[in-house]
């Protein structure tokens, strides 16, 4: 078994803000025991149609309605790599 075969995503990682100040709360969070694999292939077709979407918000006359779907497209596939990086951290992970 290869080391990347036994990494898997923590759950430590939220995303989706909320609250008054829109920072105080998260949603969401990344759900811990994703392998590390299944997990990056998610972020990577998240981060495709986010980029998808964000330029079609560019290009398209009207394409503003897209930019929101991107973005959060993007902060999940980001939640994802973010938390896999936290897992592969030497020192361990941290809380965000």
């Amino acid at each position: 078994m290869s080391a990347s075969s036994s990494v898997a995503t923590i759950g430590v990682v939220t995303f989706a803000d909320c609250g008054e100040k829109k920072h105080d709360m998260k949603v969401l969070r990344v759900n811990a025991g994703v392998p590390l694999r299944e997990a990056l292939e998610h972020a990577s077709h998240l981060l495709y149609y986010a980029k998808v979407l964000s330029l079609e918000a560019a290009m398209d006359t009207g394409g503003e309605h897209y930019a929101f779907a991107s973005h959060y497209l993007g902060e999940m596939g980001k939640a994802i790599v973010d938390d896999i990086n936290q897992a592969l951290l030497p020192d361990g992970p941290d809380s965000q």
